[in-house]
């Protein structure tokens, strides 16, 4: 049952079958049957009421020899041109229309399969993708209100001093009420020209407030820094350790507790 199953499933959007192709080329197979069909059946009757017409003219043209006589031969002779009534067809009918998108479907998809990159109808596959994007931006929207809602007013940072945060080793943690763009993991923070590693970061709800809490390391070595952000030290809170002009090294902070 898979194999046929998977023969209508490849209509669908590639998401629902990429990665098992079961079915994929008779997908196609039939595509392009069924526009061939379409066509042939459509341009027949196209080209039958084409030649009904073609009769009607003639019979209704002008008298023999007059002008009206041979604008009628050259619209019957136009009408009853294969080529012409084939390209009528193709451009100018809903039939055709059908009957091309069907063909250039099945061509499409013939080589995006070639190519591994496999597509379903285009159509459903444009849906599908135009319906995923919106469902998406709706969703960011929904969590960015949510969360704006948990996190409350937007208030300066508060900065504690620590030995440890959450198990590991920190000299600072800053609690800020909005996450910080750049604020990842093993990022360098450059405040007041001292150099802090940022921890592991943890969200954190304090006092009814979700709050994002940044664990800061004083870096006293020589560290290659992967990305730097730069951060303005909030006044009033605990301060920086200052740098020794005779040694060159940073002095120790001061001793606090433990958060």
């Amino acid at each position: 049952m898979e194999f046929p199953i998977g023969i209508f499933r490849c209509f669908l959007p590639a998401r629902y079958w990429h990665e098992i192709r079961s079915g994929a080329i008779i997908s196609i197979f039939l595509t392009l049957a069924a526009g061939v069909f379409v066509g042939l059946r459509g341009l027949l009757a196209y080209a039958g009421r084409a030649s009904e017409l073609a009769a009607k003219v003639m019979l209704e043209g002008g008298a023999p020899g007059a002008g009206g006589a041979d604008q009628s031969a050259q619209m019957v002779a136009a009408m009853q041109s294969p080529v012409l009534a084939a390209l009528a067809f193709l451009f100018f009918t809903p039939t055709g229309w059908l009957a091309d998108y069907l063909v250039l479907s099945a061509i499409f998809r013939t080589m995006t399969l070639a190519a591994d990159n496999p597509w379903g109808d285009p159509v459903l596959e444009g849906l599908d993708r135009l319906v995923r994007d919106k469902s998406g931006e709706l969703r960011e929207k929904q969590a960015a209100e949510a969360r704006e809602k948990a996190e409350g007013p937007e208030v300066p940072d508060r900065v504690l001093e620590c030995r440890k945060f959450a198990g590991k080793e920190a000299d600072y943690v800053v609690v800020a009420s909005r996450r910080k763009p750049g604020w990842t993991l093993a990022t360098t923070v450059i405040a007041d020209s001292v150099r802090l590693r940022i921890g592991d970061p943890r969200e954190i709800t304090i006092e009814g407030w979700l709050r994002t809490c940044y664990p800061l390391k004083i870096i006293r070595d020589i560290q290659v820094d992967r990305r730097i952000v730069h951060y303005e030290w909030p006044k009033d809170m605990p301060p920086l350790p200052g740098l020794d002009t005779d040694s060159g090294v940073w002095s120790p902070p001061k001793p606090a507790e433990e958060e």
